[in-house]
């Protein structure tokens, strides 16, 4: 096959995903309103995974926190083979049960929080031990994973199963191609769409960015100017009178005008 052959391939199947994770979009919605009603509760949500699984967790819990002005508690990820997975291949680490169980009693899982396993197969065993162990704790359980026909034992079903049949992988068993890209859509969609519910957004804007280099300052800025219709000038004076904050920039204007209109 050609190179442009092969590129033309790659993307025919990538563009096929989406009709895929629609099939699935009521228990994506489901999803997203057990993880709402956790966070409303004061719980967290934890990704747990292996290989390139648990690296797109934690890949989405680390944006979490600059993004929506969240703490690094409540969206995190727990990885087969720890941090040393996340620069490097610990294929051995997905193997260890035991270690998924560990991690997640170590996190002190508790009936507030949502466990999601990402497993592409829904099959891996360090994945298997975290959403058990979560379970026994009482926590809302969920397995993301891209096996359909996937059979669970008596009592090992977790809450929520999401299982979009998006076909094999062009290179057979290589689940960083279209189930890697399936995951990502789909955290992407749980993170964000929980965020918004929880008020974090704004029409399309992120008014609880956390404006910690330039360029997020720059958003910022821009973000009240288009809510505000100020000039950047104001808005820049504003934002540094407010701690950078864009919501109580929102909120002072809010207050201002409210107290002018009586």
């Amino acid at each position: 096959m050609s190179v442009p052959a092969a590129i033309r391939l790659m993307l025919g199947e990538d563009a096929a995903i989406p009709a895929a994770l629609l099939w699935e979009e009521k228990k994506i919605s489901k999803a997203v309103q057990f993880i709402v009603r956790a966070f409303r509760r004061g719980g967290r949500l934890f990704y747990v995974g292996a290989g390139t699984s648990g690296r797109l967790g934690a890949l989405d819990a680390c944006e979490c926190p600059p993004t929506f002005s969240v703490s690094p508690e409540m969206v995190q990820a727990i990885v087969a083979g720890g941090d040393q997975s996340l620069s490097g291949a610990r294929e051995d680490a997905e193997d260890d049960m035991a270690g998924g169980a560990e991690a997640v009693r170590r996190r002190r899982v508790c009936r507030d929080d949502v466990v999601v396993g990402i497993a592409a197969s829904g099959r891996t065993p360090f994945v298997w031990g975290a959403l058990h162990a979560a379970r026994k704790l009482g926590a809302t359980t969920m397995l993301i994973c891209f096996n359909p026909n996937l059979v669970f034992s008596r009592g090992t079903r977790p809450t929520l199963l999401i299982a979009p049949k998006i076909g094999p992988e062009i290179l057979t068993g290589s689940t960083r191609l279209k189930a890697g890209t399936a995951t990502k859509l789909l955290l992407n969609i749980l993170t964000t769409l929980s965020m918004v519910q929880m008020g974090k957004v704004v029409e399309n804007l992120m008014v609880d960015v956390k404006p910690t280099n330039a360029k997020l300052r720059d958003r910022a800025i821009r973000i009240v100017q288009e809510l505000t219709g100020v000039v950047r000038e104001v808005a820049e004076d504003a934002l540094r009178r407010n701690g950078w904050s864009v919501k109580n920039v929102l909120r002072a204007k809010r207050a201002t005008k409210s107290a002018a209109s009586r």
